[in-house]
């Protein structure tokens, strides 16, 4: 199991199959703009997988900066807090 895939699936509510489609498909299409996608991913939580499948795809560094600053931004105030 791909930690990548499992964060995609957790973080927009989809099972892990549907998100390690959503990677491959990503993948695929390779900066491709008007590829057709399956229904399942224009709308609702198959287009949040999609999305972050895309950015974890072509922006990596991104993807995974973002989730950390996401943990951290609460962890950070809390020490300011705790120490201000």
């Amino acid at each position: 199991m791909s930690l990548t895939v499992t964060t995609i699936a957790k973080l927009s509510g989809v099972n892990y199959q549907t998100a390690k489609r959503a990677c491959d498909l990503a993948g695929a299409f390779d900066g491709e703009v008007h590829a057709e996608l399956p229904d399942e991913f224009t709308y609702g939580a198959g287009a949040r997988c999609y999305a972050l499948a895309t950015i974890a795809e072509t922006r990596i560094a991104l993807f995974w900066g973002g989730l950390i600053a996401i943990a951290a931004v609460p962890v950070l105030a809390l020490v300011k807090v705790l120490h201000g």
